[in-house]
């Protein structure tokens, strides 16, 4: 199995688990609870907000890992 392969496999997992993640995440009923910290409220927006960039984030790396080049090496070192 090459280095690509086995890249994409992981990354593939990742996602996966990244949008059952989100999934469980956002039906959660304690989304909408606030809590603080410091004067900080943090609230179901906020968390929305987190999720998106962690299900952002995790789509980049996933199709990151089909612009991954095979390295070969040519004895030039």
């Amino acid at each position: 199995m090459t280095r690509k392969t086995r890249l994409r496999l992981i990354s593939c997992i990742m996602l996966i688990i990244a949008v059952l993640f989100v999934l469980c995440a956002v039906s959660n009923p304690q989304l909408g609870s606030v809590f603080y910290i410091g004067k900080f409220r943090v609230g179901a927006d906020v968390w929305r907000v987190c999720y998106a960039i962690y299900g952002f984030v995790m789509t980049a790396l996933f199709a990151a890992s089909f612009f991954v080049r095979d390295s070969r090496r040519s004895g030039k070192e």
